[in-house]
């Protein structure tokens, strides 16, 4: 008969997949209980009804993460899930070094009133604090951990990336409890999917193989003029006499964050799944990526449109809304397309490697 600390040892260890449990658990189980005993030799009756220690469990948590998002070495089908979680970072990463960037232009743009350029604003810059200015620049804290992460720093990259997440988390809170709705449910999603790549930098453990840097240096500034271009056609159209929000309101649909994200993404899975037509690839690392990162982006896109309504009683938002059903079903047709290449891929690989013989169970501390 199992005691209570057993019990709860077994139900701990049910973070772990079904397969890699089935071959570790016992021997897992067998170590803690002896460690457990031997911590305590006098005390047995004790032993058997305590709970694990909080170290135990965050070992066990991290091990079950690392089983999961497998590394060099793992069995097939972790080491893609791995590495699809690992694209997630890098591009959620790469989207706030694209914004920084720009954002950094941007306000260059309307705090000079640079010679020959279209001006953004007829009265005061937009940054007319200069510590306004000095603040917007901290979002170039995310470029170093997108090419730490890209040359295979991944430590340094995994704490720049938290370093860098906290001035967006700051102004979010601020802007959210100075804002006239408080914490609103687009502010409060707003921060979380901001936070999704520095949640995916978990998977750059020790084992995470070194990207293909060239691609990923090559994608930042083609990433910068693209967004600079979307940007600059909103402001020369807002710049034209006699323009109003009838005119700027559907644009804005189409070159907003949400809307710049729909479009890449959904680009990006037609073009994967034209080559998986000629070229079938074994390891679905893309389209299990891009599978990942649509529902986020569908939801952003969505409660998005839906703050636009607050413009219903001055503008007709008939043909913003129509864009915004058009691109949220163009991420449900090309996620659905690229999920169901994923999964048909994944369920070909094994899903764990069978234990050589002698080998001993992994340790958790």
């Amino acid at each position: 008969m199992s005691s209570l600390l057993e019990d709860r040892y077994r139900l701990i260890l049910r973070m772990l997949p079904p397969d890699y449990r089935q071959a570790w658990e016992e021997d897992m189980v067998a170590s803690f209980m002896q460690a457990a005993y031997a911590a305590a030799p006098d005390d047995v009756e004790g032993v058997e009804i305590s709970r694990p220690s909080v170290a135990e469990t965050a070992s066990i948590a991290v091990l079950a993460q690392r089983v999961r998002l497998g590394g060099a070495g793992a069995a097939p089908r972790p080491f893609v899930w791995g590495e699809a979680v690992r694209r997630v970072a890098l591009i959620g990463l790469l989207a706030h070094a694209i914004g920084a960037l720009v954002g950094v232009l941007y306000a260059i743009w309307t705090f000079e009133q640079l010679d020959g350029v279209i001006p953004l604003t007829d009265g005061e810059p937009l940054f007319a604090d200069p510590w306004v200015a000095l603040w917007s620049l901290t979002g170039l804290l995310w470029l170093p951990p997108y090419l730490s992460a890209v040359h295979g720093h991944h430590r340094a990259a995994r704490t720049l990336a938290v370093i860098a997440f906290l001035p967006v988390m700051i102004n979010s809170v601020v802007g959210m409890t100075n804002g006239l709705d408080g914490f609103s449910p687009v502010g409060v999603y707003w921060l979380l999917f901001g936070a999704l790549p520095v949640l995916a930098m978990a998977a750059f453990g020790a084992d995470a193989p070194r990207v293909r840097a060239r691609p990923w240096l090559i994608a930042l500034p083609v990433g910068v003029v693209a967004a600079v271009a979307a940007t600059a056609a909103l402001a020369v159209l807002a710049a034209q006499p006699r323009v109003d929000q009838n005119d700027l309101l559907p644009l804005l649909v189409l070159t907003d964050q949400a809307g710049l994200w729909c479009a890449g993404l959904a680009g990006a899975a037609v073009v994967h799944l034209s080559i998986e037509h000629r070229r079938p690839r074994r390891i679905p690392v893309w389209p299990l990526a891009l599978a990942l990162l649509i529902p986020p982006v569908l939801i952003l896109r969505v409660i998005t449109l839906v703050s636009y309504l607050r413009f219903t009683a001055t503008t007709d938002i008939t043909l913003p809304v129509v864009i915004g059903a058009l691109q949220c079903a163009a991420l449900v047709v090309t996620g659905a397309m690229v999920a169901r290449v994923a999964a048909r891929r994944l369920r070909r690989l094994p899903a764990t490697t069978e234990p050589a013989q002698g080998q001993t169970a992994p340790t958790v501390i």
